[in-house]
C-alpha cells in the first residue's frame, strides 16, 4: 500500500504518508458521546443525535478539505515556527508525521524542531468527553519555551439550522470562559428538535454546554472564529497566532470557537503531558443554588486532570473492545482473513450498528437518521457479543411499525419519521428477530409487548404477525411485492411508473424472511399461523419460478405493462445479481440456481469484483428510475457493491463452493486495490467499488456506514467457517477453499465458548464426515449433514471436525 499497513498483529492501521487521498477516518465514542477523527485530525463531535447536539462543526466538501477538526498547534516562543501535532491544518513537515488508527482511540506521532509528541485521541467508557492526550518530549539540547493551542469551532446544537441559518442562529450563541475551572463553555439559548428545515420555534434552549479545557494555566483564549483565523484566511495560519493577539473576551454571538493557549517550559530531555478535553454537561447539573451548581460543575471539569485517570479510561477503552471481539475468533492459513475477521471487520459493523448511516466524511448527520432495514440488518453484528443490545434495537424498531405492518422507512432517535412506499422495509424486523432468538434462545421476546406507532400495541409476535399483514397487502398482478418506491435498490424508484410495478427480488426476499418466520412459529407451536403464513410463502415461490426465470438468470422486476426488467432482451441493466443470489437464499428451484451463480460469474464479474448489474444505464429511463439517471460504473448503476456480494458468498457458501465464495471474499477486502486507485481506507469496507465501465475503475466511496461490514461478519462466520447459531444448538458446516488443510475458531453461543479444529486432509470444500464433541463422536455415517451441536452447560467445549 502507498499510505499504510497494519500492525504486525493486525490491530491498528498505521499511516505513513499521512496526505492520504481521502480522509482516513476513525470513530471515538461511548454511545451518548460520539466523535469522528482523521489521520489529520478533521472531524465531527455530537451528543446523541448528531442532527440535534452538534457540538462542533465539520464542513463536508469544503476546501480545503477535512476541516475544521480538533487541532493543536505549537508555537517555538524562540524560533517563531509553528506546526500542528496533526500534519493539518497547519500543513508542514508532511513526513515527519505517523498515524495510528485502534479500536477506539487514534494515535499521532512526530518528531518536530526538536519536540517529539505522542498525541492520543479517545472518548472515555463512561463520560461525556473527548480527550486529548499529548506527552511532550525536548529532543534537543537546549531549553525550549513553547505556546500550545488547542482549537475548536462549535455548532452548539442542531446541525441543520447552523447550516442553513446561520446569519440567524449565530444571534443565541453564548460563549465565555470560566477562569476558577480554567475552561472555556459554550452553548446555545435557541433550540430546534424537529428533524427538518422549519420555522418552527419551540421557545427552548440546548439542554447542554459544551466545554474545553486543559490541565495546564489557560494564559490566553479566543471565542469568535473570525478574531482567531482572520476573515480571508483558514485554520492553516490563524492571524491571533500570527500576531499573538487571543482578545480573551467572552462573546454573546457569532461563529463561535474554543481556541484555549497555554505556555510550557521543556528542560534538554524532559518530557510533559498536555491534555485537552472537549465535552458536554447536561444544562440541568447548572441549575439550582449556585455554589452547589458550581461545585458539580467543578467536579465534572476536573476529571481526568490526573494523567493515572487518563490512563485508567484508556485502558477500559482498550478492554472494552477486547470482550467485544473475544466472542469470535479465527486462526487461518490466511492472514488478511484473521486481520479484517478477528478485529476490523467486527469493528465496523458494531461502528455501523451503534451509529447508523448518519455521520462520517460523506454523510453530515443531518438528513437520515436511522433506517429502518439498515438498523434490522446491523443487529446481527451485535447478537453473539451484545445480544441485549441487540434486543432493545429490535424493541426500537418494533416502536417504528404500525399494526398493519408499515414501517418508518427513516427514523431519528426521539421517535420522528418518514412513511415511503419502499416495499422491503418491514421484512428485515423478521431476520433481526430470529436471529436474536436464535442466538440467545429467549423465546420470551416474543411476549414483549410495545406499542405500534398508530396508537395500538401487541407483542414482538403480533409486530411480526403484521408483518404478513403488509405482504399480503402489497402485492401485484403476479402475485410479486409491488415496488413502490424501492426495494433494497433505492435507486429502482420508478419501476411500472407512478403506480410501481413489481419487485422479483423482492419476492425472493419476501420468501427467505417469510422461511424465517414459519421456522419460528414451527419452534413455537402456532399451527395456525405457521400454515397461513406457509401458504403466502409457498404461492409466491411458484410464481417466482413459473413468471421470472429468463433462460440463464432470472429477471430482476416488472415494469409498466408488464415489461420485464434485468432481462436478456434490455439494451441495458440485462442482469443484476440479487435475484440470482437471493433465489439460492430463497430456496428456489435447485436445477437453476447453479446457473443463475454461474451467469454472475459469466456476465456480473470483474476484476474489481461482481456488479450489481450490467451494462451499466447509459439513457434515462423515467419508467426505472434513479438508477438510469447516475453515472454509469458509479453507485447503483453497476458498480461493485459490498453488500450484496456478501449474499452471493453465503450463496456459494450454501452450493458448496468454497473456492468461489473465497475468491469473492478475497476481491472485495479493501486492502487490495492500490490506495492510489481505491481513495477510501483500505482496513474497513466502502458502500461500492468503481466498476470497468468507468474510467475510475477501482474508485471506492461511502466508507465506513454500510452494512456490508455486518453481513461480511456474519456470512463469513456463519457459512464460510460453518458456525452458526440454531434454535436447537450450534450448527457446524464449514465451506472453505480445498487448498485449506485446516484452521481454528472460537466461538461463544449462549455461554459456552466453543473451541473448534476444522481438518481438511483430502482438500475438500465442504462436506463434514466426522464431529467429535468433548471426545465423543456425533452424527457417525451421516454424509454432508448441517451437524448440530446440542447446548452444554459447559463453561469451554472442544470440538474436532473433518471434511471429507
Amino acid at each position: 500500500m502507498n499510505y499504510g499497513h497494519f500492525s504486525p498483529d493486525g490491530r491498528e492501521y498505521i499511516i505513513d504518508n499521512v496526505a492520504t487521498p481521502r480522509p482516513w477516518i476513525n470513530y471515538i465514542y461511548n454511545n451518548e458521546y460520539f466523535s469522528t477523527i482523521s489521520a489529520n485530525g478533521g472531524g465531527i463531535s455530537y451528543h446523541r443525535i448528531p442532527l440535534h447536539g452538534r457540538i462542533t462543526r465539520y464542513r463536508i466538501n469544503d476546501v480545503p478539505a477535512d476541516r475544521p477538526g480538533k487541532y493543536i498547534y505549537i508555537q517555538d516562543q524562540d524560533s517563531g515556527e509553528m506546526w500542528s501535532l496533526t500534519w493539518q491544518p497547519v500543513g508542514k513537515h508532511l513526513e515527519k508525521y505517523r498515524v495510528a488508527h485502534g479500536f477506539g482511540y487514534t494515535r499521532v506521532e512526530s518528531e518536530i524542531e526538536g519536540i517529539q509528541s505522542e498525541l492520543l485521541f479517545f472518548v472515555p467508557r463512561t463520560d461525556n468527553r473527548e480527550i486529548w492526550k499529548s506527552v511532550l518530549t525536548n529532543k534537543s539540547d537546549k531549553k525550549r519555551h513553547l505556546k500550545i493551542t488547542g482549537y475548536v469551532e462549535f455548532a452548539l446544537g442542531h446541525a441543520l439550522v447552523d447550516l442553513i441559518n446561520q446569519c440567524d442562529d449565530q444571534h443565541f450563541n453564548r460563549v465565555y470562559l470560566d477562569k476558577e475551572l480554567n475552561s472555556i463553555f459554550g452553548t446555545k439559548t435557541y433550540w430546534v428538535t424537529e428533524t427538518k428545515g422549519t420555522q418552527q420555534q419551540e421557545n427552548k434552549e440546548w439542554d447542554q454546554w459544551a466545554f474545553f479545557t486543559v490541565n495546564h494555566p489557560i494564559k490566553k483564549y479566543e471565542t469568535v472564529r473570525e478574531e482567531f483565523i482572520g476573515f480571508y484566511r483558514n485554520e492553516t495560519n490563524p492571524i491571533a497566532l500570527e500576531t499573538g493577539n487571543l482578545r480573551c473576551k467572552d462573546t454573546d454571538f457569532g461563529n463561535t470557537v474554543g481556541a484555549i493557549q497555554i505556555e510550557i517550559e521543556l528542560e534538554p530531555g524532559e518530557a510533559r503531558d498536555v491534555v485537552f478535553q472537549l465535552g458536554v454537561i447536561p444544562k440541568v447539573e447548572f441549575e439550582g443554588e449556585r455554589k452547589k451548581a458550581k461545585e458539580k460543575r467543578k467536579n465534572k471539569i476536573q476529571r481526568f486532570q490526573d494523567i493515572q485517570e487518563v490512563k485508567d479510561a484508556f485502558a477500559e477503552v482498550r478492554k472494552y473492545w477486547d470482550e467485544y471481539f473475544a466472542h469470535t475468533r479465527v486462526q487461518t492459513p490466511d492472514q488478511d482473513v484473521n486481520i479484517f475477521m478477528n478485529g476490523w471487520s467486527p469493528y465496523q459493523a458494531k461502528v455501523a450498528f451503534d451509529i447508523g448511516r448518519v455521520t462520517s466524511f460523506y454523510y453530515w448527520g443531518i438528513g437520515r437518521g436511522f433506517g429502518f432495514r439498515d438498523t434490522a440488518q446491523d443487529t446481527i453484528a451485535v447478537t453473539i457479543s451484545y445480544p441485549e443490545k441487540a434486543k432493545q434495537r429490535i424493541l426500537m424498531l418494533a416502536r417504528q411499525m404500525r399494526g398493519d405492518g408499515k414501517v418508518y422507512h427513516h427514523f431519528h432517535g426521539d421517535g420522528q419519521g418518514e412513511y415511503t412506499k419502499h416495499c422491503d422495509d418491514p421484512l428485515w424486523f423478521i431476520l433481526a428477530v430470529t436471529d436474536y432468538i436464535k442466538e440467545t434462545g429467549d423465546f420470551g421476546l416474543l411476549d414483549n409487548v410495545q406499542p405500534f406507532n398508530d396508537g395500538s400495541s401487541g407483542t414482538i409476535l403480533d409486530h411480526l404477525m403484521s408483518v404478513v399483514t403488509f405482504v399480503k397487502g402489497n402485492l401485484g398482478a403476479h402475485g410479486l411485492p409491488v415496488f413502490g418506491r424501492g426495494d433494497w435498490n433505492d435507486t429502482l424508484d420508478y419501476i411500472g411508473g407512478d403506480d410501481g410495478g413489481e419487485s422479483v427480488w423482492g419476492g425472493m426476499f419476501y420468501v427467505s424472511m417469510l422461511n424465517l418466520l414459519i421456522e419460528l412459529l414451527a419452534r413455537i407451536d402456532k399451527p395456525d399461523l405457521k400454515s397461513a403464513v406457509d401458504e403466502v410463502s409457498g404461492k409466491m415461490a411458484r410464481s417466482l419460478d413459473d413468471n421470472c426465470w429468463d433462460g440463464d438468470w432470472y429477471i430482476r422486476a416488472f415494469g409498466e405493462n408488464q415489461k420485464c426488467i434485468g432481462a436478456k432482451d434490455n439494451k441495458y441493466g440485462k442482469i443484476f445479481i440479487n435475484t440470482q443470489t437471493w433465489a439460492v437464499l430463497a430456496g428456489l428451484d435447485p436445477k437453476r440456481q447453479e446457473q443463475a451463480l454461474e451467469s454472475i460469474r459469466t456476465h456480473l464479474d470483474s476484476e474489481q469484483g461482481p456488479k450489481k448489474c450490467s451494462p451499466a444505464y447509459r439513457e434515462i429511463d423515467p419508467k426505472i428510475g434513479l438508477v438510469t439517471r447516475c453515472v454509469w460504473g458509479k453507485k447503483e448503476n453497476g458498480a461493485i457493491f459490498g453488500h450484496p456480494t456478501t449474499w452471493l458468498i453465503q450463496a456459494e457458501c450454501m452450493l458448496g463452493h468454497g473456492n468461489e465464495a473465497f475468491r469473492y471474499y478475497k476481491k472485495m477486502l479493501p486492502n487490495r486495490i492500490d490506495s492510489d486507485t481505491f481513495f477510501a481506507e483500505p482496513y474497513v469496507y466502502s458502500q461500492y467499488i468503481t466498476c470497468d465501465e468507468h474510467e475510475t475503475a477501482g474508485r471506492a466511496s461511502h466508507s465506513w456506514q454500510t452494512g456490508t461490514a455486518a453481513w461480511m461478519y456474519r456470512v463469513v462466520f456463519d457459512y464460510f467457517f460453518g458456525a452458526r447459531a440454531s434454535y436447537d444448538g450450534l450448527i457446524i458446516d464449514p465451506t472453505i477453499p480445498s487448498d485449506w488443510k485446516e484452521f481454528t475458531m472460537e466461538r461463544v453461543h449462549r455461554g459456552t465458548r466453543y473451541m473448534i479444529h476444522v481438518l481438511n486432509p483430502d482438500g475438500k470444500e465442504k462436506g463434514v464426515t466426522r464431529l467429535i464433541v468433548e471426545g465423543v463422536e456425533i452424527g457417525k455415517g451421516v454424509k454432508d449433514a448441517n451437524y448440530c451441536i446440542p447446548l452444554t452447560d459447559k463453561e469451554i467445549c472442544q470440538v474436532e471436525v473433518q471434511l471429507g
